[in-house]
């Protein structure tokens, strides 16, 4: 089965929760907004409240929000969102109709290509993860799977573009922006490589994470770094992580409410200031082993609250971007294999827009070459299972039936030489017998996966940027080491 950067989706999303359900998480969540209010340390978005008519206690800095307000702003958003990138073939449409694949995760961790080791990730690990997705071509868009932990970490936000836009010409989503300046230096690298402000408003080739503090806290500097690219016309995620039992209440209903504030929160104060502003509902929940106290992105309960999220993300017409085949999992085992199947086939059927975690394990923290590989086999394979069955004429086959008869074979069918090219094909799993596999070196998959990734590595070549641009980048980034406080590293840190 051919993959294109983005699937049209056929079959009808898994609906975990009833209508009357979404109308009482609606309900619910217009009411604490309202009654009890969001914590916001944005002065900015307080004032940009008060100003609407929001009750602001600027001493608690507390803001509670008429419920008139958070309606009028579900009206605003776009329904429909453009994740450009900068070779317009890899142009994605988070419509509804449609599913596509990203990384994610600024991760702290990558285990070493060659030596295996787990050791602190690099600007190379953020360049190379970025050419292995731009030669997947099912995959939309590119977030940094780790940090650029060997530069000024101050400024890694504006190394990680770096690197991947020189390496994958597809769509870049920055994790968490912690500071307005780097947001500003972020605008600035990528007008510089569509050609100015005007055509990055046009054609917005990156977006950008706001990822909102459990249980409903608008953190300053995010909140502040969202309204800087909402001003410019480009894509925000706006994420909630509630943990199962701890940032969020233990069932499955009131940890879906309480994200559901956050975003909604969120949602209103960017619409109040910039109508129309592209906003995508995104949810990456954990869920807490009551016994140890050690957390997880693969338990059920926050699986199915992610699938909330997802199913509340259509019930306001808002695109959403959600944790796809996730694991805490520490290398690639069979844990990570059952817990990215199970999470990334519910995000699929949830009717997830973007479904985002290849290659991370640990949490989101740690990068995994091979397993970025084998997560995206495992994604081509849920493609094919949401296509559904189509019945007409051509797939029942009829006249192929008749011309086989009854001992006969289709391989040489012209109905089979027709379909063939829509059989999924897989990438590093073997399906050959015993005797093949062990003749060829009885290699599991972890290591067909490695060596798909040095072929990749070795092989793949994406359009190279301008010399001019590539030029003027390395200057920007110099200046963004100079300029950018230095309290983002402390986030970093974090």
């Amino acid at each position: 089965m051919e993959v294109s950067v983005q699937f049209e989706r056929k079959l009808k999303p898994l609906e975990i929760l009833s209508r009357d359900d979404l109308y009482n998480i609606h309900a619910s969540t217009l009411e604490i907004l309202e009654k009890m209010g969001a914590k916001v340390y944005s002065d900015q978005a307080l004032s940009i409240l008060e100003e609407a008519g929001a009750d602001v206690d600027r001493k608690e800095r507390v803001a509670r929000i008429p419920q008139h307000l958070v309606e009028e702003a579900l009206k605003k958003h776009r329904r429909v969102v453009r994740l450009c990138g900068r070779n317009p073939k890899y142009d994605v449409s988070l419509d509804g109709r449609h599913v596509t694949c990203a990384t994610d995760g600024t991760g702290l961790w990558a285990y070493d290509l060659d030596t295996g080791e787990r050791r602190p990730s690099t600007k190379e690990d953020v360049a190379k993860s970025a050419l292995i997705v731009d030669a997947l071509e099912g995959v939309g868009a590119y977030y940094p799977l780790v940090t650029s932990l060997d530069c000024p970490v101050h400024a890694h936000v504006v190394h990680e573009y770096e690197a991947a836009v020189n390496n994958t010409e597809k769509h870049f989503i920055s994790g968490d922006t912690y500071l307005v300046e780097e947001a500003r230096f972020l605008i600035r690298m990528a007008s510089t490589v569509v050609g100015g402000l005007d055509e990055l408003r046009r054609r917005p080739i990156i977006s950008a994470v706001a990822c909102m503090m459990s249980p409903l806290i608008l953190p300053p500097d995010q909140t502040d770094a969202a309204l800087e690219f909402a001003k410019h016309g480009i894509p925000i995620v706006a994420m909630t992580m509630p943990l199962v039992g701890s940032t969020g209440p233990i069932t499955v209903a009131g940890s879906t409410l309480i994200g559901n504030a956050q975003i909604l929160a969120l949602n209103t104060v960017i619409q109040l200031k910039y109508p129309g502003a592209p906003v995508i509902y995104s949810s990456y929940t954990l869920s807490m082993d009551p016994k140890t106290g050690a957390f997880s992105v693969a338990f059920p309960e926050a699986t199915m609250v992610m699938a909330g999220h997802i199913q509340l993300a259509r019930y306001y017409e808002m695109p959403n971007f959600a944790g796809g085949t996730i694991s805490s999992s520490k290398v690639p085992d069979e844990q990570a294999a059952y817990e990215k199947a199970l999470c990334g086939l519910m995000s699929m059927l949830a009717g997830g827009d973007v479904c985002g975690t290849i290659g991370l394990l640990e949490n989101y923290t740690v990068l995994s070459y091979e397993q970025l590989v084998i997560d995206y086999e495992m994604y081509t394979m849920m493609l094919k299972m949401i296509e559904g069955i189509e019945v007409n004429d051509e797939t029942l086959a009829l006249d192929a039936i008749y011309q086989v008869g009854w001992e006969g074979n289709f391989l040489a069918n012209k109905h089979t030489l027709r379909h063939v090219e829509e059989s999924w094909v897989p990438i590093v799993a073997d399906a050959s017998s015993y005797e093949t596999w062990k003749s060829k070196g009885a290699k599991t998959v972890v290591e067909r996966a490695k060596e798909k990734v040095k072929e990749i590595l070795r092989t793949h070549k994406p359009a190279p940027l301008d010399e001019d641009i590539r030029n003027e980048l390395n200057e920007i980034v110099a200046e963004g080491e100079k300029k950018i406080p230095k309290k983002a590293a402390k986030a970093v840190a974090h």
